[in-house]
């Protein structure tokens, strides 16, 4: 019997997920610290706004969309080389986010237009630091407890991967409304929207999802997981009375029919009910508020 890997335990949006599957603690404080040296402004807190913005990862049901992006009415930021392949089908993305710290990076960036912005993780490599210079770029820090950061430095929370934390990065910056794309985690007849079919990478397994079979590895699961928890503890407001994220994926992926499994099962709407204070009065929620607050 094929053995399922759990979700993580509920409200868990503020995790510290592990950032060490490529490189440990050392060299990923030894990169932040290059980093910070070069006097790159942070992302800094905006106040919430109105105004859209679509986060673009490279799943291969992505493909199905492009029209779509082509129409979208606000920001788009696209994830690794979901950034260039936009490019090369006639949407213009505004931002860049990367988080990996290896070099390999550099390779989704053969094109730099002066009119995007770079969101680079500080722990991202030296070289791509080197290949962005004189661009627009903002240094952001993912919440990380095995390393240091320098004082005023934002944490952004969210999942072990770059599309896990984009959401969050958007929210600090102050957008409200989301659209995803492209979140698959999982593959069909190649790993993503930019490489050639039959290029799987090694390490893939068939896992059932609600009488439905995908193709993933077990990144790609932990990603599936992790997003999976994220966007009910988006939906719901925050302890101080913030504006909840309100966050719409496309695509047909592991990721997507993981979500409609939990939607469809009455999970989602219970865990939202009861995350607002369903059921109780005034005085009972503005105790549960202040307890959160705590």
């Amino acid at each position: 019997m094929l053995e399922l890997t759990p979700l993580n335990e509920a409200g868990t949006v503020d995790k510290l997920y592990t950032l060490n599957c490529v490189y440990g603690p050392e060299l990923r404080q030894q990169q932040i610290n290059a980093a910070v040296k070069r006097k790159l402004p942070f992302i800094v807190p905006r106040k919430e706004h109105s105004r859209k913005i679509a986060i673009v990862a490279s799943g291969p049901s992505v493909t199905e969309c492009v029209d779509i992006l082509k129409d979208f009415d606000g920001e788009i930021w696209g994830i690794n080389g979901a950034f260039q392949w936009m490019r090369h089908r006639g949407i213009k993305p505004s931002g860049f986010v990367g988080l990996d710290p290896e070099e390999l990076l550099k390779d989704y960036l053969v094109e730099t237009p002066d009119d995007a912005t770079y969101y680079l993780a500080a722990q991202v490599h030296s070289d791509v630091f080197d290949h962005l210079a004189g661009k627009n770029v903002r240094l952001w820090f993912p919440a990380d407890g095995e390393v240091k950061f320098p004082f005023g430095a934002i944490p952004i929370f969210g999942g072990s991967t770059c599309l896990g934390r984009a959401p969050n990065l958007a929210y600090v910056l102050g957008y409200r409304d989301v659209h995803i794309f492209g979140g698959d985690s999982s593959f069909t007849d190649k790993s993503h929207v930019y490489g050639d079919s039959g290029l799987i990478p090694g390490g893939t397994f068939p896992f059932e999802c609600n009488g439905r079979l995908f193709i993933t590895t077990r990144q790609m699961l932990n990603q599936a997981c992790e997003f999976s928890e994220q966007l009910v503890e988006w939906a719901r407001p925050g302890s101080k009375g913030e504006t909840p994220l309100n966050a719409t994926i496309y695509g047909d992926g592991l990721m997507q029919w993981m979500f409609k499994q939990n939607y469809d099962s009455g999970t989602y709407g219970q865990y939202i009910y009861e995350a607002v204070g369903g059921g109780k009065n005034r005085k009972e929620r503005r105790a549960m508020r202040k307890n959160a607050a705590a």
